[in-house]
This record gives structure tokens, sequence and C-alpha cells, in this order.
């Protein structure tokens, strides 16, 4: 009697979806790719993007697939089902300017994904430090000091082959002198380069330097971005200050697999952007001091697309080719 009364027991919970065995199976697991150990950027806010989203009643996880420069993650989502359940996060030189570097990829942007939305975005900076004098207070300055010093006229950024790295080939070409690129391991070690009166200056995420910028060591001459922010009102963009090709933002956004069928491209899509526009996500973007981007399904492909396409000239300029 008591075996039946257990076995009625768990069929009724069964049919009201009260059996958590049964209910867990049903909902399953989804999952946050990130290409990057745990407490980098990218894994932040998928963290926080985690919390707020719940696709088809699935409990999303964050898994760090380290390695290759995030490349691996990248591969891991091409293979994945195209079910909706795996969701790839990353910063976009990863799929914007690795094509453009790399001889043996492993994967094909337009071709094994598909662009969600972006989930943050920011510019970077032109930052000077000690190493410049203090009487260099333009961009304009900047250049003609470089073109006095070249041997002192160099910048640092957390890694040869980034964004940044080209940012800063693009803007010597453009400005028309001698820029040396000195990458480090890491933002963070760059900048202190430029604290220390090591490095003249860096090119650099604003999220990295807004911290120092008070006390005056370090100094913003330019940004990146096609407006200027919030953030630092009082400095002017490339663009203003005349090099109209200077407009770029490092952004971190949400891929799925290709294959993944239009119905549930599109609630996967909109069910991000409705993650990334929750409380949490707002204030976790506050902390890192990102912005939100504001882009999502067409028009963020159409924004990504443009993206990859534009690098292309840019990288094959610098001559830089990737070690595999």
């Amino acid at each position: 009697m008591k075996m039946l009364n257990r076995r009625s027991l768990l069929l009724a919970a069964c049919a009201t979806g009260l059996a958590p065995a049964v209910q867990a199976q049903r909902r399953g697991t989804a999952r946050l790719l990130v290409g990057f150990p745990p407490g980098g950027a990218a894994d932040v806010l998928a963290r926080a993007l985690s919390t707020q989203l719940h696709a088809d009643s699935a409990t999303y996880i964050v898994e760090n697939k380290p390695g290759a420069g995030g490349r691996l993650a990248v591969v891991e989502a091409k293979r994945a089902a195209p079910d909706g359940r795996t969701i790839l996060i990353t910063a976009d030189p990863i799929l914007t300017i690795y094509p453009h570097v790399f001889k043996n990829l492993g994967y094909d942007p337009l071709v094994d994904l598909i662009p969600v939305a972006a989930i943050a975005a920011e510019p970077m900076g032109l930052v000077v430090g000690p190493m410049v004098p203090a009487s260099v207070k333009t961009l304009t300055q900047f250049v003609d000091w470089c073109k006095k010093n070249p041997t002192d006229a160099s910048y640092a950024t957390a890694a040869a082959g980034t964004t940044m790295h080209f940012l800063g080939e693009l803007f010597a070409q453009s400005a028309g002198f001698a820029f040396t690129h000195i990458p480090h391991r890491g933002a963070a070690a760059g900048v202190q380069d430029v604290l220390g009166g090591q490095i003249a200056s860096t090119i650099v995420t604003m999220s990295q330097v807004l911290p120092h910028l008070p006390g005056g060591k370090l100094r913003t001459l330019a940004i990146s971005s096609a407006r200027r922010s919030p953030r630092v009102p009082d400095v002017p963009t490339f663009v203003e200050l005349g090099y109209a090709k200077i407009e770029a933002l490092v952004y971190y956004g949400a891929y799925i697999p290709a294959a993944t069928p239009a119905e549930v491209a599109q609630r996967i899509t909109a069910e991000v952007v409705q993650a990334s526009a929750a409380r949490e996500m707002v204030n976790t973007r506050e902390k890192m001091g990102v912005d939100d981007l504001k882009l999502s399904g067409p028009k963020f492909a159409e924004f990504f697309k443009a993206d990859l396409e534009r690098w292309g000239p840019i990288v094959k300029a610098s001559g830089y080719k990737a070690e595999e």
C-alpha cells in the first residue's frame, strides 16, 4: 500500500510538473560560452546576462573555454547543436580582427555564426603619461612631439593583433609619423608602464584608465567613438579632430550557430535584448564603465559585417601576421 501510494504520488507529481528530476530533465540547461577565464569583461557580462535569461524554461550557465586567444570558444559555438541552447559571448576582435591575421582560424564568422545582439561597448582612447611633457595637451601637439622625439614615440596595448594595435597603426598612417607598437600581456600592464614613465602612451579601452584620470598622471587626448563620451566629456573624438577614419568601438556581442532555425534565432534575440535591458545588466555595465550599444538582429548583423570588412585593409596595410 505504501509503495502504491508513493507511485501514485510520483505519477501525480510528474503530471503536474512537480517532480524535480523530471522537471530538470525537461528544462535542461543552456550555456553561455566565453573564450577566456573567469573575471574578464566577457565573463562578467555573461554571468550578469545568465541571471536574466530564461529561454525555453532553461537555466543558463556560463561555460569558460579559454585558449587560443578566445578562438576555442568560437569553434565550440560553431559546432554546437543549433537548438538555441548555446550562445557565444565574445569581444569583437575574435570575430572581426582575427580573420585578417590568422591563416588557419578554424571558423568563418559570416558563415558559422548568427549575430544576435550587442550587450556592451566602449571607445578606446589615446592616453599619454609622464614621459610626455605636461605642455603637450592636444593630439596635434602629441603628433608634433612624436615627430621630434621618434625614439620615444611609442604606444602600449594589451597584445599584438588587437583592435588597439591596429587603431594605433591607422592613427600613425593618418597623421604621417612613426609610432612604435609595444604589446603587453594585458591592458593593465601597459597602463602601468605608461604611468611609470617607461612608455609614452597607450591605446586602451577607456574603462581601463578611468580610475587613473582624476589624478592627472594620465591624460586622454582623443577617443575613438563617433561622439564624445559622457564619462569623459572634455575629451574630443579622433573624428572631430580631423581623423575621419578613426572611429571604432570594442564591443561584446551574443552569437549563435549558423544553422539555428530562424524562429529560434528570433526568439533568442528577443530574450537576449530583454535580458540586456534588465537592471542587473545596466548596473553591471555601469560598474564596468561600459555602455549599451543597443543593436540586435539584422541591424547588429549589418554592423558586425561592416566592421569585419573595414579592418581587412587596415590589417593588411600594417603588414602584421599572427603566429599560428
